[in-house]
């Protein structure tokens, strides 16, 4: 079996092909599958740790790749003078013999997947090669990634970053970035949002974004406030909507539309898929 790290990811990202945009279409591929029942995954199963942390696991099947998964992950939130801590392991095994092929371990890997998730939903929802601009919300590991990903799948006219300390603002802006605390204007004509800061209440509006902009957030739909009757799609629950909008089974909403994207078992084995393919 083979033993994958951080090390095995970034080299991934750093090779001849353009890894972002690989991993990008193995992604919507791969949802698509879940979306046309030519793919399976179980739901989440979450156990409480002692405190606020929790460890989960997921699992898929990919036939088209001959390829599952099973990620067990644990996330222990931070505290005074104390980071919070997330830790993620994947077993990925041949889809018909079950025999285990690789163990992944980091959470680059999980970083990379969520990007390149929240990429291929917002360029499905929003085809086309116009120009956008781009707000994060947060920009910690996850957001940093998706920016990456991003500017493999988009144009960007526009990238601002709304954090929620001046301290960050400035450090951000230090380094070139665009960066406010003021969620207006942090998203005023803002095509493209992406969320990841864990928040448990709304750090910012869907009205605020250009019309027919779209948030894509991955921590949750509380993360935003919204107008009764916001189209709202996830890619979980009992019908996830997401998986049949990347099937094409699904219409688009062309209004403000929120798209909440949990994470899918499945994007881990389209990265593994890639990873196996360079490694072979």
């Amino acid at each position: 079996m083979r033993e994958l790290t951080d090390h095995d990811v970034a080299a991934l990202t750093s090779g001849d092909l353009d890894p972002d945009l690989a991993l990008l279409d193995e992604v919507a591929r791969c949802l698509a599958d879940l979306g046309r029942g030519e793919a399976t995954q179980t739901a989440k199963q979450k156990l409480s740790l002692n405190g606020d942390g929790f460890l989960l696991s997921l699992s898929a099947i990919v036939p088209r790749l001959g390829l599952a998964a099973t990620k067990w992950a644990s996330y222990v939130p931070g505290g005074p003078a104390r980071p919070g801590r997330s830790t993620a392991t994947v077993i990925a095994s041949d889809a018909t013999s079950g025999e285990p092929l690789a163990l992944l371990t980091g959470m680059l890997a999980t970083q990379l997947r969520t990007a390149a998730a929240a990429v291929a939903v917002a360029r499905a929802a929003r085809p086309g090669h116009a120009e956008r601009r781009v707000t994060l919300v947060g920009f910690g590991p996850t957001n940093q990634a998706v920016l990456t990903v991003a500017r493999s799948a988009f144009a960007l006219s526009r990238v601002r970053v709304l954090v929620r300390s001046a301290a960050s603002a400035q450090a951000l802006r230090a380094a070139g970035i665009d960066a406010t605390t003021d969620p207006a204007l942090a998203l005023a004509d803002a095509d493209l949002a992406f969320s990841a800061t864990g928040a448990r209440e709304p750090v910012a509006s869907l009205g605020a974004l250009a019309a027919g902009g779209i948030a894509v957030s991955l921590d949750g739909d509380a993360t935003w406030h919204r107008a009764p009757g916001t189209p709202v799609l996830r890619d979980h629950g009992a019908q996830p909507a997401v998986p049949r909008l990347m099937a094409g089974l699904t219409p688009v909403p062309q209004s403000r539309a929120l798209f909440d994207v949990n994470g899918c078992a499945v994007t881990d084995v389209a990265l593994l898929a890639l990873l196996l393919r360079e490694r072979s």
